[in-house]
């Protein structure tokens, strides 16, 4: 809805049109009716209209000095003019600064100025409409350039023919990139977390063709420079480089590179690391480097401190010691602690296990593999106990841990899955070993899609409601409805930690008809929302 401001030192004027306009039946809103130009100024400040119906004569400031400091608020303001027979003059000043209509207040009536109200709504709904195509025109024209980038990235990595340039050069040409006769240096680029650009370069894009728009304004004063994008999270920098015996090219573009983590993390919070290739390669062998580069920094990059930058060449390579031969000692602890419910001795065993495998660079996959089987091992052991179930299976352990890039995010991602699973020990430990009351909790779990009662619960195990009802306060030193609700918000926070369902889904899906008490019950067991939850 667009908002209209009013302005005219004569109070009867500014009170017909306030009240004689049906705004709401045209679509639009009263942004304020003023007395001056300056206390107009000083409310479009604060909120610039989309239209201002001004007086041209007012004291402290005219009509004509307000058209001209709002135009530089708002370029695109739509101004009418109020004007008597004898304020001539200054209107025509006032057609110079482009106001788009004038009305003699002597003729003026409720229907020529509703008219003219609607005539300017149309022109701005008009225009929005256009902005929106071209918006989206060039929208698509960068996902277009982006995904001819990432293509050619893709069509350079194919091993190259006998004869003639290959043939991603001469599409390269095509596209007016002019490569031959250069020699470049490929840099891998990582972006080691998901981030929230700022609208100003998502705009309804891809993440990645966002991120790689800001890499570009980035890098806009090095001529040259081609960024392509290999998958979400990665690209490759092609930077130009003559090849000279003086200059050593990492040392040479090591602070630009630099400079670009450090601007990319201060601007859109993305943490990247970057590796450096080979220098001096002619486009027809780029690729062989490029391949080379990305197959070595894909399994280097585990090991390395987040944001920084390095040279391919002098990263060191892995261990051939044997990783399993730790697997008892480390297994047979972290499980103690576990079950032991000791959340601060596992923090400082997954800390020792993960250093020890960090200083002596096991290979990437075989820490995964050992990290699963760990994981595994304890999830197995959680499932036998009193006959708790759970759906969290190997290939979810798998798909989980197969996805981590970086020693760091497998850190961060096993303390999080002892500290999901820690209150799932708490709460099998208080079951009580009377068949009543294990039954009970087992209904709960097979029934925690629905709402559920202590009436029901009592029902199904053929006893009173009121001798249930403190039975299992007995056995368990908790109330049966408290029981169902943690049963519920644990099964919650799996579901918005581990999938994409939404809240509303979520609450149905538990046995909650209203959002809202959802919400609340949530935030009351776990200190945040379900959104904030699910953001953090």
């Amino acid at each position: 809805m667009y908002s209209v401001m009013l302005v005219d030192d004569d109070f009867p004027v500014l009170e017909f049109l306030s009240n004689m306009i049906p705004w709401r039946e045209l679509g639009l809103e009263l942004h304020s009716a003023c007395k001056n130009g300056a206390v107009a100024l000083e409310k479009a400040v604060i909120h610039p209209p989309d239209m201002v119906i001004t007086d041209i004569g007012m004291p402290q400031m005219d009509g004509i000095q307000l058209i001209a400091e709002l135009k530089q608020l708002k370029p695109d303001i739509r101004v009418v003019i109020l004007s008597c027979m004898d304020d001539f003059g200054y209107a025509q000043k006032a057609v110079r600064l482009q106001v788009h209509d004038y009305m003699l207040k002597e003729t003026m009536n409720q229907s020529q100025m509703c008219e003219l109200l609607s005539r300017l709504r149309r022109e701005l709904d008009h225009e929005k409409q256009l902005s929106a195509q071209m918006d989206n025109i060039r929208s698509i024209n960068v996902e277009n350039e982006w995904a001819f980038k990432q293509k050619l990235l893709h069509r350079m990595l194919q091993p190259a023919g006998n004869t003639g340039s290959p043939g991603w050069i001469l599409e390269a040409q095509r596209h007016g990139i002019e490569m031959q006769g250069k020699n470049y240096l490929p840099v891998m680029c990582y972006m080691n977390r998901d981030v929230e650009l700022p609208q100003q370069y998502l705009q309804d894009s891809p993440m990645m063709v966002a991120l790689m728009a800001a890499v570009e304004e980035l890098l806009q004063t090095q001529p040259g420079v081609l960024v392509l994008p290999n998958h979400e999270r990665e690209y490759i920098l092609l930077l130009p480089y003559r090849r000279t015996l003086k200059e050593n090219a990492y040392e040479t573009f090591s602070p630009l590179i630099q400079e670009l983590c450090v601007q990319l993390k201060n601007q859109l919070g993305a943490v990247t690391t970057c590796i450096f290739g080979r220098a001096g390669n002619a486009p027809q062998t780029l690729g062989t480097e490029v391949s080379r580069l990305l197959a070595s920094a894909g399994s280097q990059r585990f090991y390395l401190v987040e944001g920084g930058v390095y040279n391919d060449a002098a990263l060191a390579g892995f261990t051939s010691e044997d990783l399993y031969k730790h697997y008892a000692d480390a297994s047979g602890e972290i499980r103690d602690a576990f079950l032991e419910e000791d959340e601060e001795k596992l923090d400082e065993l997954v800390l020792h296990w993960m250093g020890l495998i960090r200083s002596s660079r096991h290979p990437p996959e075989m820490v995964k593999e050992w990290t699963l089987k760990i994981l595994y091992d304890i999830q197995s052991r959680l499932q036998v106990l009193q006959h708790y179930q759970t759906t969290f299976s190997m290939e979810v352990l798998h798909k989980a841990i197969g996805e981590i890039s970086t020693m760091d995010e497998l850190v961060v991602w096993i303390r999080k899955f002892f500290r999901e699973r820690l209150p799932l020990v708490r709460l099998i430990y208080s079951q009580s070993r009377r068949s009543e009351i294990l039954e009970a909790q087992q209904y709960v779990t097979k029934h925690i899609h629905l709402k559920i009662t202590l009436e029901e619960v009592a029902d199904m195990l053929h006893i009173n409601s009121s001798y249930f009802s403190r039975l299992f306060k007995k056995e368990t030193g908790d109330n049966f409805i408290h029981y169902v609700t943690f049963a519920k918000m644990e099964r919650a926070k799996e579901l918005l930690g581990k999938t994409n369902i939404s809240v509303e889904k979520i609450a149905e899906q538990l046995g909650y008809d209203n959002k809202s008490y959802f919400t609340k019950l949530f935030k009351k067991h776990t200190g945040t929302t379900p959104g904030e939850y699910r953001g953090a």
